[in-house]
């Protein structure tokens, strides 16, 4: 019996979430019915739903009100798309009735409301997914894969760096304000994701923040309020010993900066840009002198990416791919949602759990709360609650 989701947020990200459900049907790997969309404003969803009858042939059900789009569509799953502040209570909802549920990133707004959709997840024995692309683009898949081969040796030290965007709105103003999470901690969960990914659990983290822009513009030339961290600089401790340099500056004027790179006792690795398709650059130390490797695949024979991915990418087993950034973003969300629907039907856990996409968001919020107590704090003691000066702040209390 195919199962059935329902997409709640029918805006920016809920119509690239059906972008990727068009990719998933195309290429064969649809393995659930998108039975009914929901938002607060109709005309968003009566939008949507015309969207995905366009492009997959089936009109899903229209919903204005959740707890009715609950009661009467009766999905097995959701997929959340609304701004964070709304994760927590869409959430437990769905969970507490017996419905799987796949967030958008960042979790939730904040680490204690984290932690209660986490519980509320275990309490209910229902899957809790968290929707983070980025580990999922093949070039970081055959990173991961040389990584683990001991391409670099023992790795010591992981850098990723960032700057761009200058003073203009990124993609929606809600992205610039701190009640709503702030561009840091939206971008930066991404980004803490993958050093775990690549790495392993992070220990302690320290940075200094700051709000650059308390102003961004709009593409219609419009001024929207800011004040949420748009730079952050800091280091970090993994717990296996390695060390971490961490920076992000959603404020960089002048030339665009990427770079993430992975520093061992026997080379380093240069991972690009995700969605860009660009190869890996790596360099072996031989003898006391770096040597660049041409075919990376050739170090790791037993590679492949998994039949959904490889399906949408065109190959099991690829160092660099050309495609056009929307149908690179569409592949990885339906890689997402095709993961995320396979855990339900086989009763395992889904790549990025509820767990999971909470350690990244207090990772981030590791980073903008080490300042304010003046030391680096653990990422384990944001997950406790016990240093949320941070916290307090965001959700205005004393």
């Amino acid at each position: 019996m195919t199962l059935s989701v329902a997409l709640v947020g029918c805006g920016g990200m809920g119509r690239r979430h059906v972008l990727g459900m068009k990719k998933l049907h195309a290429a064969g790997h649809m393995n659930f019915d998108l039975a009914a969309v929901c938002d607060v404003f109709p005309e968003s969803a009566a939008k949507l739903a015309g969207l995905a009858e366009e492009l997959m042939g089936h009109r899903p059900d229209e919903y204005h009100d959740f707890s009715t789009m609950l009661r009467q569509a009766k999905p097995d799953a959701i997929i959340i798309t609304t701004t964070p502040e709304t994760h927590t209570d869409i959430g437990i909802e769905a969970l507490t009735a017996g419905i799987h549920v796949l967030a958008e990133k960042p979790v939730t707004l904040t680490v204690a409301e984290g932690r209660r959709l986490v519980e509320a997840a275990r309490a209910a024995n229902r899957k809790l997914a968290v929707a983070e692309n980025y580990r999922r683009d093949p070039i970081n898949r055959l990173g991961k894969a040389l990584l683990d081969s001991g391409a670099i040796g023992k790795p010591f030290m992981m850098t990723q760096e960032s700057s761009g965007a200058g003073e203009f709105v990124i993609i929606t103003p809600w992205r610039h304000r701190k009640d709503r999470g702030g561009i840091v901690v939206d971008m930066g969960v991404h980004y803490t994701d993958i050093l775990e990914y690549y790495m392993g659990l992070l220990g302690d983290v320290f940075a200094m923040n700051a709000v650059v822009d308390e102003q961004r513009v709009d593409k219609e030339g419009n001024l929207h309020p800011a004040d949420a961290e748009d730079l952050s600089v800091g280091v970090a401790r993994f717990q296996n010993g390695a060390i971490a340099n961490w920076m992000l500056s959603m404020a960089g004027r002048g030339d665009g900066y990427f770079h993430r790179a992975i520093y061992g006792t026997g080379g380093s690795l240069v991972i690009p840009e995700d969605r860009s398709g660009k190869p890996l650059k790596l360099n072996q130390r031989r003898d006391g002198k770096d040597t660049p490797v041409e075919d990376l695949l050739a170090l790791v024979p037993d590679f492949a990416l998994d039949e959904v991915t490889a399906a949408l990418f065109g190959a099991e087993r690829l160092a660099t791919y050309s495609l056009a950034w929307a149908d690179i973003d569409a592949n990885l969300l339906g890689i997402e949602q095709a993961d995320f629907v396979a855990a339900i039907e086989q009763n395992r856990e889904p790549e990025v759990t509820g767990e999971m996409g909470l350690r990244s968001l207090a990772a981030v919020f590791g980073f903008l709360e080490s300042e304010l107590v003046g030391r680096p704090v653990t990422v384990d003691e944001i997950l406790s609650g016990s240093s949320m000066v941070y916290e307090a702040q965001l959700v205005g209390a004393p």
